[in-house]
Order: structure tokens, then sequence, then C-alpha cells
């Protein structure tokens, strides 16, 4: 399997984030109390971290 860019894995993170948020509130569940909605925006939230870091290098190198 061929190494996935950054975009396209936080774009999946993102998504999934979106399900487990859709899911918690159909099921009642304030997000902030559902651990899996925790687990996963962490995930979105290195992910955006990493990638303006190399947004950051990008553009000091032009």
């Amino acid at each position: 399997m061929g190494k996935i860019s950054l975009d396209e894995r936080l774009k999946r993170e993102k998504e999934k984030l979106h399900r487990l948020v859709e899911e918690a509130i159909n099921n009642g569940i304030p997000i902030i109390q559902d651990e899996a909605v925790m687990r996963q925006n962490r995930k979105v939230d290195v992910l955006v971290v990493r990638l303006q870091k190399e947004l950051g290098q990008h553009m000091r190198k032009e």
C-alpha cells in the first residue's frame, strides 16, 4: 500500500470524527462526554498541527 498524503489522512480522520459526532448526537450523548469523539478530535488536532508545520516550512523555503 502506498503512502497516503497528510491531507488525505486528515480528510479521513475528520470524516471519522463527523460520523462519531453524529452518532453521539443521535444517541443523546453530550459530545464532550463521549470518549470516542474526544479521542478522535485529538487525532484530528494533531494532524492539523502537523499540516500547519509542514505548510509553514514550505512557505519559508519559497
